[in-house]
């Protein structure tokens, strides 16, 4: 790993569990991973699992990512139904309107001008 750590991954854990946060955590293996080692990804899925109750993957990422989108579609927060708000902030047809017309007044008014 690069750099240093702001927060250990069991500190983070405990943070998921304490607000009730779903943890999906991915790791590739050791032959797709040269800085994991066996005990590494046991140690990380000890944590995710036991102190998170989270999920653990490890494995070809591509393979699992269906499985992974499954099992958060069939969590409670995918359950929630909630309707959907549009909120429209900005007309620009008015704006543009408005300077139309201005533009053929001042045309009007230049030629009423001129004669």
């Amino acid at each position: 790993m690069e750099g240093t750590e702001t927060i250990s991954l069991e500190e983070a854990c405990s943070i998921c569990k304490q607000y009730n946060i779903n943890l999906y955590a991915y790791c590739p293996t050791t032959q797709m991973n040269e800085y994991a080692s066996e005990e590494k990804i046991a140690s990380y899925k000890k944590a995710v699992e036991e102190r998170a109750e989270g999920k653990f993957y490890t494995g070809n990422l591509t393979q699992m990512t269906s499985s992974i989108v499954n099992e958060i579609k069939e969590t409670k927060t995918s359950l929630l139904k909630t309707s959907k708000k549009t909120y429209v902030t900005d007309y620009p047809e008015i704006f543009l309107t408005t300077i139309v017309i201005i533009f053929l007044v001042l045309i009007i008014i230049e030629k009423r001008a001129k004669v």
